[in-house]
């Protein structure tokens, strides 16, 4: 039975690096003190309402990761790949329908959904399509966000002995398309985001650079550009039952925005738990999140589904709870 269950929760996940403990502690610790000596301003509310702000570029996209802080650049071993890290599309090793939907803050002004389908590699790269939609309704205005996307992986080397270590590594690239519909006038754009990661026994590592390309022209002519966010991260799995994140965001003005601490850990074979906490240096706020995962195979395809995944989390900050629900179908 322990045998049958470690595959379960190693079923998204390859091998990843072994860093000696002293190396892990003393990285945790620099990133650490790094960030709270820097520190900037804190993004409101209605910065989700501005995609020239990165607000609306940056919301996530899984109630998995939002359960563990986000905390998931380092991991991105499912559908939400599209979003925190295209480079981990080459992990998936079946198709995967992913969709999300949320109340941001629960006051019914703002609703995001979400939806996603990723393809395996089958020798010339994995790849992934998703759409993100976002409404607010903020009486008298309206505002309506869609952002397309186009994601592909590569593997860049597989089981290569490097000092000793044997690791494995992919590239990645979303290209994006945005369009905004709003009472004040409307804008699209593209955008292009380049991810990478590296993982081999128990450890990985991984970044995103988003919208490190990106044009916005508005209907009134005038043209801007999405201010890049980059986002670190490295994951260490203890056991096949519990798994670590560290995540950090930052800008090319904002070094860094925030540091995100996530866990997941497996109860049982199809149950896990999630728990999170960012610490956000705009406005030295702290926001908390929780989760619950529910992995559920079908013994019998039906309509050629191999397994649901479900997930929810809760996260809290001082604007108000939001209430995230993900449902997954692996083919």
């Amino acid at each position: 039975m322990k045998k049958k269950t470690n595959k379960i929760f190693l079923r998204r996940r390859g091998k990843a690096l072994r860093f000696p403990l002293t190396v892990r502690f003393l990285l945790v610790v620099g990133i650490i003190c790094l960030g709270l000596k820097l520190a900037a301003v804190s993004p409101l509310y209605a910065d989700y309402l501005h995609i020239t702000d990165s607000g609306f570029t940056t919301l996530s996209t899984s109630a998995r990761a939002m359960g563990m802080g986000d905390a998931f650049v380092a991991i991105a071993d499912d559908y939400s790949a599209c979003y925190f890290n295209p480079a981990g599309l080459i992990q998936i090793k079946q198709k995967e329908l992913g969709t999300m939907w949320v109340d941001l803050y629960s006051l019914g002004l703002s609703k995001q959904s979400f939806l996603s389908f990723v393809e395996p590699n089958a020798g010339m790269g994995a790849g992934g399509i998703s759409w993100s939609h976002l409404s607010a309704d903020l009486e008298p205005e309206k505002w309506n966000y869609n952002l397309f996307s186009y994601s592909y992986a590569q593997s860049l080397f597989h089981n290569k002995v490097i000092s000793s270590k044997t690791l494995s590594g992919s590239g990645g690239i979303n290209l994006k398309y945005l369009k905004q519909t709003t009472d004040e006038g409307n804008g699209s754009g593209y955008s292009l985001d380049i991810g990478f990661l590296i993982w081999g026994t128990r450890a990985s590592a991984g970044v995103n650079i988003q919208d490190l390309i990106s044009q916005i022209e508005w209907s009134t002519g005038e043209k801007e550009s999405i201010p890049t966010n980059i986002k670190l991260g490295t994951a260490y799995r203890l056991n096949p039952r519990l798994l670590l994140a560290l995540d950090m965001n930052a800008s090319w003005q904002d070094f860094p925005k925030d540091i995100r601490l996530g866990s997941e850990w497996w109860l049982r074979r199809n149950m896990a738990l999630r728990l999170g906490i960012v610490k956000t240096f705009q406005g030295n706020d702290i926001k908390a999140s929780g989760g619950l995962g529910f992995y559920l195979p079908i013994p019998k395809k039906f309509a050629g589904i191999k397994a649901l995944s479900f997930d929810y989390a809760l996260s809290y900050d001082s604007l108000g709870n939001t209430h995230r629900f993900s449902l997954s179908f692996i083919f």
